[in-house]
């Protein structure tokens, strides 16, 4: 299963490159039927495999699909590379779940970090390179570190095999926290990942906030998860990312920077429900990946067509712009109000259970936890009351493109649809899980 899917990532990459040598409306017609085929394969294997990379597997390929096809209308060139960065990231985030060699597993997450460098890079101007530049400097030296503590796992134990982790001193342990920390935009880490948003495409931002750095803080648990020393340096650290992130969004002008912070204080819950020992809050925290990443990945692209339509991000200026769109302002409501921990979206139960598991481990966690997204509040409230409701003849913004972008709004609506039916079968996602 694992060699399937490095298989069909590198096909699926080669083919979707090779169609930027066609004509370009044929090839941003091939490229994104390719890369929906190649991500479908992927859904495909990932039901097979189940368990948590199954999951992984599964929110991944359906975001990236999402993501492919909105760029097909929000991505004005390069659609080829464009289209090649998600499925290399969509398609190879399962296998860091699904292999047990730690050489391979760290092989596949250096193509996805070169992967998001390169969507990070997309625009070619100097917002994306100085973006780049400092995902590059952070996560290339945190990559270097993690390298170290996967040499000293195998100096100790004589052994690459991800459970050997467990046998290694504790200092193998801190730089594979760092190492992989890092790319899960744990606090203080954190800093490189609103800038990557900033410079991304919108659509590669859905993938970037919406499964990649979920799934590097599964794989950290998944290779340290057991140690509770580890787990007494993480929680602190995702108690602070919390409120950090939180009240950052407050200070933001721009709506994917606020959605860029947000994604810090879910990386942070997740975390916490991760490395807090209970069996509940576990299960839960595995079950907000999918909650928050379906919704968070819809809000981003909503956030490209935005600005696709308007030529802004910035939310003085977007004041009412979907006042007047009742499907897209539904939608985009119940995104938001989903991203609070609201019904009827999975992030209820998730981050409900959460505080539930994290009670059963500790009282003071679980009022942590609740306090922190109680804090979340406030700015989601005030940005739906900004896009949907606050308008005035001063502010309004005009829409500039005479352009529908159906399948960008298709792909909000899907998402966030995703997320309200799994609310009503979240137990059946909980059995998929094993």
């Amino acid at each position: 299963m694992e060699e399937q899917l490095i298989q069909y990532s590198f096909y699926g990459v080669f083919a979707v490159l090779l169609t930027g040598f066609a004509p370009r409306k044929v090839s941003r017609y091939l490229s994104t039927l390719l890369s929906i085929g190649t991500l479908l394969v992927v859904s495909i294997i990932s039901i097979e495999a189940k368990g948590i990379a199954g999951i992984v597997g599964l929110v991944s390929s359906t975001i990236g699909i999402a993501s492919i096809l909105s760029a097909h209308e929000l991505v004005e060139e390069n659609i080829s590379l464009h289209d090649a960065l998600i499925v290399s990231i969509a398609s190879l985030l399962p296998i860091l779940l699904l292999s047990d060699d730690l050489v391979r597993m760290f092989i596949a997450w250096e193509t996805i970090s070169i992967s998001i460098v390169l969507l990070t890079a997309f625009h070619r101007d100097e917002e994306s390179s100085e973006a780049a530049l400092k995902y590059l400097t952070l996560c290339g030296v945190a990559s270097l570190i993690a390298l170290l503590g996967i040499s000293l796992v195998y100096f100790e134990t004589g052994g690459l095999v991800a459970g050997k982790v467990g046998e290694a001193s504790l200092l193998a342990k801190i730089l594979i926290l760092i190492g992989f920390g890092a790319e899960a935009a744990l606090f203080p880490l954190h800093f490189w990942l609103p800038d990557a948003h900033m410079a991304a495409p919108a659509p590669g931002s859905a993938v970037l906030s919406g499964i990649a750095i979920e799934t590097a803080c599964l794989l950290v648990y998944r290779l340290l998860g057991r140690d509770p020393t580890i787990a007494g340096i993480v929680i602190p650290l995702a108690v602070v990312g919390a409120f950090v992130g939180n009240f950052s969004a407050y200070r933001q002008v721009d709506m994917k920077r606020l959605l860029a912070y947000s994604s810090i204080a879910n990386v942070s819950y997740i975390m916490l429900g991760l490395f807090s020992m209970n069996k509940l809050a576990q299960s839960f925290a595995v079950l907000h990946v999918v909650a928050h990443g379906f919704l968070k990945a819809g809000l981003f692209i909503l956030s490209g067509l935005l600005l696709a339509e308007s030529g802004t991000r910035r939310l003085v200026l977007l004041q009412g712009s979907l006042s007047s769109r009742p499907l897209l302002k539904t939608i985009f409501i119940l995104g938001a109000l989903g991203l609070t921990g609201a019904p009827p979206t999975l992030t209820f139960w998730s981050e409900l259970y959460l505080i539930v598991g994290l009670s059963q481990a500790s009282w003071i966690l679980a009022i942590l936890l609740a306090l922190a997204i109680i804090t979340s509040f406030g700015y989601y409230f005030a940005l739906i009351y900004n896009l949907s409701i606050k308008s005035t003849p001063q502010t309004q913004t005009s829409i500039t493109s005479k352009r529908k972008f159906p399948l960008s709004k298709l792909s909000i609506i899907l998402l966030v649809l995703s997320s309200v039916a799994l609310f009503f079968f979240y137990q059946n996602l909980s059995s998929f899980l094993g």
